[in-house]
């Protein structure tokens, strides 16, 4: 039997749908690429926008036409919030959500039995507990995703993940602290932290927080390499916190995406942001003042409701002045079931579209700025891939690097020293394997 699966979305859907392809492999499974005949799909939809909902129904309807005869079985955020569109899509027979993930083993086996469908879709709101899900491997990856925490407390006027993700439920640290273990004593290097709102971890634990679970990585992982925390909120990132890092920095990496979102106070309130632009600005020179090198990347939505031309110099001008190592840009998309929804003053495709694309202009300069100040410095790279003896891989402070090598391998870490600063891609020349 093959099963394939195709994942929409953040790090937290991809770690949920390996964790799922590893239940299906270890049960006998074959994994194929998504597309290839296959017995099982698997969709883990997203709906943080618009297009997000756009891809979900077009990779659902794909899985449906590519083999007539299969299990097509539809999970995340999109089924969440949209069961009954979901539902009456001919071709789909399996139906979860954001919870009963450990279950999806169990329904496919069922489906494939009696031929009916079968829907498990639960109240989220409900869900006070982690939901365990395990990997035992990641086939073919160097950097690992690990899992440590659901939900999001914050709701922002804009967004509809915690409708769909329900409230901050974390994960035992014993767990994360043993999968970061195994995933490392099969030789990866890389450890992302992922969670729907990372620094919220332990929030439900009553004495635990990210700066623990940070200190017990690294004191209980034997061999331990990189720790990457994929996205933290500025109000999270805490005295407590800052001190770990500092503490862990050889583990810890010198790179910390920080979503702004609203680049005017203004806006940001709109947004129902719990920061304004001193708070964000202090908290960005408190994480350099300990990584002077840090590549800190961000999120810009433009095109919010209510954002006037003044608002939008504002951002530019706040955006310019931070000097991110990267700035993700996206223009607001309204969500069905948010505050924002109904706002009034919505800006229209034109106005966003121009937006989006002066500040893509701005990232393109303050990015390659950034890599610039490496230039002639050696960084350490693991490497994710080597294509006709030309490595690629990223550096502690995600900087892509390609190099050539003849002897470079997936997962090697090697010494490079930087030729040429581009983005998003630099160059080097490799030094010596580590």
């Amino acid at each position: 039997m093959k099963v394939s699966y195709c994942s929409l979305g953040c790090k937290v859907n991809e770690y949920e749908s390996m964790a799922i392809i590893n239940d299906f492999m270890n049960h006998g499974y074959e994994l194929v690429e998504f597309g290839e005949q296959s017995d099982v799909y698997i969709i883990n939809t997203c709906t943080v926008t618009a297009v997000s909902d756009v891809k979900s129904r077009k990779m659902i309807r794909r899985a449906v036409k590519s083999n007539p005869d299969a299990i097509v079985a539809v999970m995340g955020c999109f089924a969440q919030l949209h069961l009954d569109e979901v539902a009456k899509i001919r071709g789909v027979d399996v139906l979860i959500g954001t919870t009963e993930r450990h279950r999806l083993f169990e329904l496919v086996s069922a489906a494939l039995l009696d031929k009916a469908p079968h829907f498990a879709i639960q109240d989220v709101k409900q869900e006070k507990v982690y939901e365990e899900l395990k990997i035992d491997r990641f086939a073919n990856k160097s950097r690992g995703f690990v899992k440590i925490e659901d939900g999001c407390n914050n709701f922002c006027s804009y967004c509809a993940i915690p409708y769909a993700r329900g409230r901050v439920r974390s994960r035992k640290p014993e767990n994360v602290i043993a999968e970061v273990q195994l995933l490392t004593d099969q030789g990866i290097r890389e450890i992302v932290l992922a969670g729907i709102n990372s620094g919220a971890y332990g929030e439900d634990l009553g004495n635990h927080d990210l700066a623990d679970l940070l200190t017990e990585l690294t004191q209980k992982v034997r061999n331990l390499g990189r720790i990457r925390v994929s996205s933290i909120e500025a109000t999270d990132v805490t005295p407590k916190l800052l001190e770990a890092i500092c503490a862990n920095s050889a583990h810890v990496c010198d790179h910390f995406h920080i979503p702004l979102q609203g680049g005017c106070d203004e806006t940001l309130k709109r947004m129902h942001r719990k920061y304004d632009l001193e708070y964000y600005s202090d908290k960005i020179a408190q994480i350099r003042a300990i990584f002077p090198g840090v590549n800190i990347s961000t999120d810009i939505m433009t095109g919010f409701s209510g954002e006037t031309a003044a608002d939008f110099s504002k951002t530019f001008q706040f955006v310019d002045s931070l000097n991110f190592g990267e700035t993700h840009i996206f223009p607001y998309s309204r969500r069905i079931g948010t505050p924002a929804f109904n706002y009034p003053d919505q800006i229209d495709e034109m106005t966003k579209h121009y937006r989006v694309n002066e500040l893509l202009a701005l990232n393109q300069k303050k990015a390659l700025e950034y890599r610039q100040k490496f230039e002639g410095q050696i960084l350490e790279v693991i490497v994710e891939r080597n294509q006709m003896g030309l490595a690629f891989g990223h550096s502690a402070n995600y900087l892509e690097i390609e190099f050539p090598s003849l002897t470079a391998r997936k997962n090697d870490l090697v010494k490079v020293i930087i030729k040429k600063a581009g983005y998003p891609v630099s160059t080097a020349k490799e030094v010596v394997h580590v």
